[in-house]
């Protein structure tokens, strides 16, 4: 459905949207290449890792808790061994 409905979008079949195009294009190029001001990859892997780290009892409550929600809902075995 997304496919479709880009590809219906991308038909350049009238002068209007092919300067929508073209001033999209132009302004792209004026802008220049993204730049991500966040933090970096490697800075948003350690702050996970530190996070998993300090509070790795309560994820694996929160494992256990969502395991056993299902299983009584019939989408687990009893035990899967």
């Amino acid at each position: 459905m997304a496919t479709q409905s880009f590809d219906e979008m991308m038909i350049i079949d009238t002068p209007e949207k092919a300067r929508n195009l073209e001033a999209a294009f132009w302004e792209a190029e004026r802008r220049g290449p993204l730049k991500f001001e966040g933090p970096s990859f490697e800075e948003l892997l350690r702050r996970e890792d530190e996070f998993i780290k300090n509070n790795l009892g309560r994820l694996k409550e929160a494992a256990a808790a969502a395991k056993a929600r299902q299983i009584e809902r019939g989408e687990l075995p009893e035990s899967d061994e």
